[in-house]
């Protein structure tokens, strides 16, 4: 009996593990190092030693992509209007998610990220994902002009017009640079991407979140120092 009621806790607490991951998951970001090489004495690289790098010389920008795990064994991932499907293997805190092209691999960290791997990436990357609710369909944004707010200062106090042909004009104290921007399907939901010269990477993501009449809510990591990582932003947007 005490045999038994413990292979039920294992089993139990596997299946716990596994319900954890199901849901929407945001790519939030990328941090990326180059392998350190070495050479020999006339310049000829003999090998690439992967865990020769420094935090120093890694390099961070925004992700765009949308995974749902849709239950302990499969999942889908969005990539603008690219879908791929994924089998999902967790072996204790460990999980796999394994695809016709690729392998991504790992565990969720201490902040409750599920923090990835690729198995055909050159340089060692992490790819950060973020739990992710989202609650709208795809519209459309040309046209419009919004108040933004949000818990970053990047957003504070601006306003995004978004003109035809991708065309952005964002507004600060009366004056405005002129950008782009992009909309993204993911599956069934979307991702705006601008421009900007006050981003590190030169551009940021913003993950719809919700859209109700006038308001608009979305999720967005940004960094605004060099080398800095994202943080988790919560962006409001008031149509005019």
């Amino acid at each position: 009996m005490r045999i038994l009621l413990f292979l039920f806790l294992i089993v139990l607490s596997a299946s716990l593990s596994a319900q954890n991951l199901k849901g929407n998951w945001l790519l939030a970001y990328i941090k990326a190092s180059p392998p350190e090489m070495v050479m020999d004495e006339d310049g000829a690289v003999l090998e690439y030693n992967e865990d020769g790098y420094e935090d120093e010389q890694s390099f961070v920008e925004p992700g765009l992509m949308l995974l749902s795990v849709l239950s302990d064994i499969k999942a889908e991932s969005f990539y603008a209007d690219v879908k791929e499907e994924w089998n999902v293997i967790q072996e204790g805190k460990q999980v796999r998610f394994e695809s016709l092209e690729d392998t991504l691999y790992g565990a969720l960290n201490n902040e409750g990220m599920l923090v990835l791997k690729s198995t055909i990436d050159e340089n060692p990357t992490d790819y950060f994902f973020a739990s992710f609710s989202p609650e709208t369909a795809p519209f459309e944004l040309a046209n419009s002009s919004w108040n933004t707010n949000g818990s970053s200062g990047f957003f504070q106090n601006k306003t995004f017009e978004f003109r035809p042909k991708g065309e952005l004009f964002i507004w600060e104290n009366g004056q405005h640079e002129t950008r782009e921007f992009y909309t993204h399907t993911l599956g069934n939901y979307m991702a705006i991407e601008f421009s900007s010269e006050v981003l590190t990477a030169g551009f940021g993501i913003i993950y719809v979140e919700k859209s109700e009449g006038k308001k608009l809510t979305g999720i967005s990591f940004l960094s605004l120092e060099e080398g800095a990582l994202p943080v988790k932003s919560q962006v409001i947007f008031t149509k005019k």
